[in-house]
């Protein structure tokens, strides 16, 4: 039943007029803020991530939209003890990509805040360091996962081709990471603030 619901949902969709329809292209400067893992006798901790990244978004109607974005962000990161940072783990480098559903509230008016929410596939290179060499940690490696995302954003429009936005994202991403024959849980979970231009056609 429910992937009917979804397939009636989406022929739907395609059913809808060409007129209703449009598509928003954007090109985006984003910050993320990455949990640490661990406790006080020794935690993994991330500066704040920055990067980049691309959009595409297809309006079905002038409030329901579906959104694909990629992004590419890296942060430095350490081991902790105390508050103190006592060894470098390298640069973490992440690749969220999202799909989302998303609902615009007067998509046609200059400010438009919208919400969304959608599935994320998150890809991490290793870490590495020659502080991790050092401690026999070694290099350490990330899984990739397929999670959930949510988040909200406004659009304001700069005519009738452009627009500029700040869109907000949280990412469910807690991966398994391994070094040295032993595995622990990530809790990453990067909430990515976003800038952008946006070209409407």
């Amino acid at each position: 039943m429910k992937i009917h619901g979804v397939v009636v949902v989406l022929v739907c969709l395609m059913a809808l007029p060409l007129s209703a329809q449009s598509n928003e292209i954007g090109v985006w400067y984003s910050t993320a803020q990455l949990k640490d893992t661990g406790d006080a006798g020794g935690k993994l901790t991330f500066d704040n991530a920055k990067g980049y990244g691309f959009s595409f978004n297809h309006f079905w109607t002038g409030a329901i939209s579906t959104e694909l974005a990629l992004s590419r962000l890296h942060a430095n990161g350490g081991i902790d003890i105390n508050g103190t940072r006592v060894l470098d783990s390298g640069r973490l480098k992440l690749m969220p990509v999202t799909a989302d559903l998303q609902w615009h509230f007067a998509h046609a008016s200059m400010i438009s805040p919208y919400v969304g929410a959608g599935v994320a596939y998150v890809k991490a290179g290793d870490l590495t360091s020659s502080d991790l060499d050092l401690a026999g940690i070694g290099r350490v490696k990330i899984d990739k996962k397929t999670t959930w995302n949510a988040g909200a954003g406004i659009d304001i429009a700069l005519g009738r081709m452009f627009a500029i936005a700040v869109d907000g994202k949280y990412i469910k991403y807690e991966p398994d990471s391994s070094a040295a024959g032993s595995t622990e849980k990530l809790k990453l979970n990067p909430l990515v603030i976003s800038g952008g231009v946006k070209l409407r056609w």
